[in-house]
């Protein structure tokens, strides 16, 4: 089996993108559930479900050999998503920037990083779970979350709720900063960008830095 996804694959694709966003750290605040409940919304056939997953994602030799996106932003950057057993790990330009799952480290890109890349639907909303913003650019988000969840069948009817409980879980405690040097950096735990707490992201973070400002 091809262990590239193509990316045109995820268009109008139901079942992968409520599987994607199960990974995501959202939340609905009201009613004190966890995004994989929330999403449960999204009304699809569980048996046909767990047979997409296993077929799309070949789950018998995802351990050893997961499956993947990638693909050419520019010519100066590249991304990949791998979409390994207990975890969705995210590389730009071969660079690692962060993952979903069990070792959860996000909040990479800034809300105007993630704009840059709204005239790409897919990679758009495959990136909105590793972004970070703070409470007062939320109301700027949500309608572009909106308007990319209306285009996928059987979100439509749910789309606000969804974005609200997805952004939920965008909000930084830190805002970013610029840090001479370097470029964007900010001291939120479990962000790639927290160059204070792990120091060992430096040299990348600084290298991504100058890449990305030339995406705005």
């Amino acid at each position: 089996m091809n262990k590239q996804i193509q990316i045109e694959e995820l268009s109008n694709n139901t079942f992968f993108w409520k599987y994607y966003f199960c990974w995501s750290r959202g939340y609905d605040e009201k009613e004190e559930i966890n995004i994989d409940e929330v999403l449960e919304v999204v009304d699809t056939n569980e048996e046909e479900a767990y047979a997409w997953e296993r077929t799309f994602f070949n789950e018998e030799d995802i351990e050893e050999n997961p499956r993947y996106v990638t693909g050419k932003i520019n010519d100066n950057l590249n991304f990949a998503v791998e979409f390994a057993e207990y975890e969705i790990n995210f590389f730009l330009n071969d660079i690692y920037i962060g993952n979903l799952g069990g070792h959860f480290e996000a909040w990479f890109f800034t809300l105007e990083e993630l704009l840059a890349f709204e005239k790409h639907p897919n990679l758009f909303l495959l990136f909105l779970p590793m972004t970070g913003i703070t409470e007062d650019q939320r109301d700027i988000l949500k309608p572009f979350i909106v308007k990319h969840l209306e285009t996928i069948p059987k979100f439509e009817p749910h789309s606000e709720y969804l974005a609200d409980c997805i952004l939920n879980g965008l909000i930084m405690e830190s805002p970013f900063q610029e840090t001479a040097g370097i470029g964007l950096t900010n001291n939120q735990n479990h962000s790639v960008r927290n160059i204070t707490d792990y120091p060992r992201y430096k040299e990348e973070v600084t290298e991504l830095n100058k890449i990305l400002m030339t995406q705005k």
